[in-house]
């Protein structure tokens, strides 16, 4: 059966037969519209009948043509100013600016690099498990500053490489090797720690700008995410989850005996073909560096000396404009100043990940339309009810695992972008804090392990032929019911800290 196709026709029938069959007392006209439109639009993600980031576009585009954005009379052609607004959110910005880096990166080989000179360091060859272990720390320190789709496809051809010299160790048996348990165990390393490395900073996925985005909102808590205090949950996230995954992966994919000799000196001879530190790898060092000691500088003055010198940097650098320094750096340091060629050039624009973007800018639009037509409030109460409790650890549970089970089945950007706002109206109806729900539903989407089209990275190794579904399927379901209690019991004990995310 080919589900895009059922998608296709089955999104605007139920669209059209709710819409048909009119409004409850419960909610207002343009409410039960935008309810129509938001069926059509997750059965659309779930389905993909055209890319996910063209569903977000056409759902704005319908909530304005079926009347679905309430009448604001202060406003001059109110309907598209209301719902296109969302696309000037500074925290696109932010997404743009980390998105400029990343291409920068990945175009001079920096990521490669610190890729490899993790891999060819005296400790990470030395046994199957340390060579497991080390695979999964270098995609999830790049996975912390580029996108997690960007680390696995970096790192995906020397995991290739790493097998096929491991396989030609094993001689006759070279071919089931390459198929083996410890072979799919690399491939799903690679895929899974970039999901880890991506929880650890604000920039490292698209879920946790979706939640950055949100919480700007007025009608959230109208303040920005600081970018210290975030890792000071993401980065102890990141390393237990770290740890959780690979003795998962270890006890599934016990190794047999492995040319080891021949890997390294196989990673050093793809090391050295680097060669020499080049002038754009430096440049886009430097100003990754300077963006980074600026995001973080905030937290680090409200520490060393005060909370008004943090809060005046704040004011003066924002992240978002910090963010916005970097592509602006790349385009003016050259490389070839005598052939006028720069870190960055014009075709890097072309080489930006812009489906994303306005993804992003959809899900804003239709987050505040459902807090301005009320239809939060009613799915709230309605959620609230059928919970029947106001525990804020069962909430933040329910939270979360929704978060990694809707990801199973479509984009973790949507996932943050379809939940986020069920959950804060089920904190507010049960009247609890909505800081650590909120952060469960974003790191739980940043999951969603067991199937091939689960995710981006999951898709990349799959698509090897030398991982069998059974097994990714076997490997994603331990992970993610691992991710679950880790990202719980985390945000239960930071929590109890007194930790926030949020800006003074």
């Amino acid at each position: 059966m080919h589900l895009d196709r059922v998608g296709l026709i089955l999104g605007p029938v139920v669209m059209l037969a709710w819409i048909a069959w009119g409004p409850s007392e419960a909610v207002t006209p343009e409410a039960h519209r935008l309810a129509g439109v938001l069926l059509l639009t997750i059965i659309w993600w779930l389905t993909e009948p055209i890319p996910i980031p063209a569903t977000g576009l056409c759902a704005v585009v319908l909530a304005v043509l079926l009347g679905a954005v309430p009448a604001d009379r202060s406003l001059e052609f109110q309907p598209a100013r209301i719902a296109l607004a969302p696309f000037g959110n500074p925290t696109l910005f932010f997404l743009l600016g980390g998105m400029f880096i990343g291409r920068a990166m990945s175009r001079h080989g920096l990521d490669r690099r610190i890729a490899l000179s993790i891999l060819t360091t005296r400790w990470a060859a030395r046994s199957a498990g340390t060579l497991l272990f080390a695979v999964g720390l270098s995609v999830m320190v790049i996975s912390m500053w580029i996108s997690n789709t960007a680390a696995t496809a970096m790192i995906y051809p020397v995991t290739l490489g790493i097998i096929s010299v491991l396989a030609t160790g094993m001689g006759a048996d070279a071919g089931s090797f390459a198929r083996s348990p410890y072979a799919s165990a690399l491939l799903l390393m690679t895929s899974y720690a970039s999901s880890v490395g991506g929880i650890a900073t604000p920039i490292g996925t698209t879920t946790n700008v979706v939640a950055m985005g949100f919480f700007r909102q007025k009608d959230y808590f109208d303040r920005a995410v600081d970018f210290g205090r975030w890792t000071m949950v993401g980065i102890p996230m990141m390393l237990v989850l770290g740890v959780a995954l690979f003795t998962w992966l270890k006890l599934l994919a016990p190794a047999a005996k492995l040319d080891l000799a021949a890997l390294r000196v196989h990673l050093r001879r793809e090391r050295s073909k680097l060669g020499a530190w080049r002038v754009g790898e430096l440049n886009t060092l430097a100003v990754f560096l300077t963006v980074v000691s600026l995001w973080i500088a905030p937290s680090v003055l409200s520490l060393a000396s005060s909370a008004e010198a943090g809060a005046w940097f704040s004011v003066h650098f924002p992240e978002e404009i910090v963010a916005m320094l970097a592509p602006i750096l790349l385009f003016l340091l050259p490389v070839d100043w005598r052939n006028r060629k720069f870190s960055l050039e014009v075709d890097d624009f072309g080489k930006i990940d812009w489906g994303t973007l306005l993804l992003f800018g959809s899900g804003m639009s239709l987050g505040n339309l459902m807090f301005r037509t009320g239809l939060v409030r009613v799915i709230g109460q309605t959620a609230f009810d059928a919970l029947g409790s106001d525990d804020i650890w069962l909430i933040t549970a329910i939270a979360i695992a929704g978060g990694i089970l809707l990801s199973e089945f479509t984009s973790n950007a949507a996932t943050a972008t379809a939940l986020i706002p069920v959950v804060m109206a089920i904190c507010r109806e049960a009247d609890v804090d909505p800081i650590t729900p909120l952060m469960g539903v974003t790191f739980g989407a940043s999951f969603g392990s067991a199937l091939p089209v689960s995710t981006p990275p999951n898709a990349i190794v799959y698509g090897s032929g030398l991982l069998p579904a059974r097994r990714m399927i076997l490997a994603g379901i331990g992970f993610d019911l691992a991710c679950g209690v880790v990202i719980w019991s985390v945000l239960r004990t930071a929590y109890s800290l007194g930790w926030t995310p949020l800006s003074n």
